[in-house]
């Protein structure tokens, strides 16, 4: 009894000291092997809400050049990659034969001209009155007129036989006749004209096809014809593309379809190059994809300086509300575990934890939060896989 009563009395003595083992000098023990946290108050913050989904850059506008007119290639100024504007030419096809098919067509016109008797005059209009042909048949109907009522006036008067009055009859019937074929044969000729007139437009128009020129502004990706070679009608001598501006086609999944429209900005990121861009969508289909419930749109990607090329694989990143609110925080602040996504808050001077559900990284070095943080939370920034709830913190 007398040894428990000294241990008893020895322990309380140990208690109310004031030695290294005091109360006081406990508390400030443990609060100095609290271990130093940073925080930051969680607030909402402009996230702006996007899809992404791959596709691939194409061409605007894809063509193959080709000679509209036969002949062989006298000149070639193109090959892979050349760039040419709209109108430039691209190769020329032999002359010769067409400039004389013009010259040909130009003669021809003018032999018409000659035979209505506007040769020298502005212009094709022609009066058929005015010409020699009608005119002379014109002549000859006078006369038979004239003869025609002379002989009946001598033949009422019995100076005339009745012979001679038929015969003036017959004779004014063929000088009708010549004056009706007169005019029809001025109105064929009229048609004439206008007929070698169209054949030397198209003689024309065929010399002028002997110049290959590119239809629109782009670059070439394969030189199909040489010098030299004989081009039938339609031979493929280039293939063109346009490159600015690009198109891209997407697949976003059905559940988005709905909220996707015309306008909206994507941005594109290539897969070969750290080269990102931007446009907007021009075209969405108006069906859904049965095979993977997806919906096809097409945007349209500017490419003035060329960087871009047709047939990159890319991602494209749908913007869908450019002014969502969201809740983003230091990567940091992430610790990741078997699949288990965890930060930690302070809740006054100990450590509590949320189990968290991520969303995007953003450009900034942050992460987006979709579930698992409340406004004005005090979360850990520098949080590490040692932390556990409950531990004794002090914030810096």
């Amino acid at each position: 009894m007398k040894l428990c009563a000294t241990i008893l009395a020895a322990a309380a003595f140990l208690v109310n000291c004031s030695g290294p083992y005091s109360g006081g000098k406990v508390a400030a023990a443990k609060e100095s092997s609290a271990a130093t946290v940073q925080v930051e108050t969680v607030t909402p913050t402009t996230i702006p809400e996007i899809i992404s989904a791959n596709g691939e850059l194409s061409a605007e506008e894809q063509a193959t050049i080709s000679a509209k007119v036969p002949g062989r290639v006298s000149q070639l100024f193109v090959d892979l990659g050349s760039t040419v504007r709209a109108g430039d030419p691209v190769a020329h096809i032999e002359r010769d034969d067409y400039g004389f098919r013009v010259s040909q067509a130009e003669a021809l016109v003018e032999q018409t001209r000659a035979r209505l008797g506007i040769a020298g005059q502005p212009g094709d209009d022609v009066v058929p009155e005015n010409t020699a042909i009608v005119r002379q048949a014109a002549a000859s109907l006078k006369e038979a007129r004239f003869i025609h009522g002379t002989v009946t006036q001598l033949q009422k008067d019995g100076v005339s036989s009745r012979i001679d009055m038929e015969k003036a009859g017959v004779a004014l019937q063929a000088a009708e006749a010549r004056y009706q074929g007169a005019l029809e044969e001025v109105m064929q000729l009229r048609a004439q004209l206008s007929e070698r007139r169209a054949q030397l437009a198209l003689a024309r128009q065929q010399l002028a096809d002997c110049e290959i020129k590119a239809p629109f502004a782009g670059s070439v990706t394969r030189r199909i014809a040489s010098i030299g070679e004989y081009m039938a009608v339609n031979g493929a001598v280039a293939q063109l593309v346009r490159q600015h501006p690009l198109r891209v086609r997407l697949e976003v999944p059905e559940r988005f379809a709905g909220r996707i429209r015309p306008g909206q900005r994507i941005d594109v990121s290539l897969e070969s190059s750290p080269l990102k861009t931007s446009g907007r969508v021009v075209r969405l289909s108006p069906a859904i994809q049965a095979q993977n419930r997806s919906l096809v749109i097409e945007g349209e990607i500017p490419n003035t300086d060329g960087a871009l090329r047709p047939g990159a694989f890319v991602e494209g990143t749908i913007t869908l509300d450019a002014g969502a609110r969201g809740v983003a925080v230091p990567s940091k602040a992430l610790v990741s575990f078997a699949g288990v996504e965890r930060m930690f808050v302070v809740s006054g001077k100990t450590l509590d934890e949320r189990l968290v559900r991520t969303g995007r990284r953003l450009k900034d070095g942050r992460i987006e939060v979709v579930s698992g943080l409340a406004p004005g939370d005090r979360l850990v920034i520098n949080a590490h896989d040692r932390m556990l709830k409950g531990m004794q913190v002090r914030v810096e």
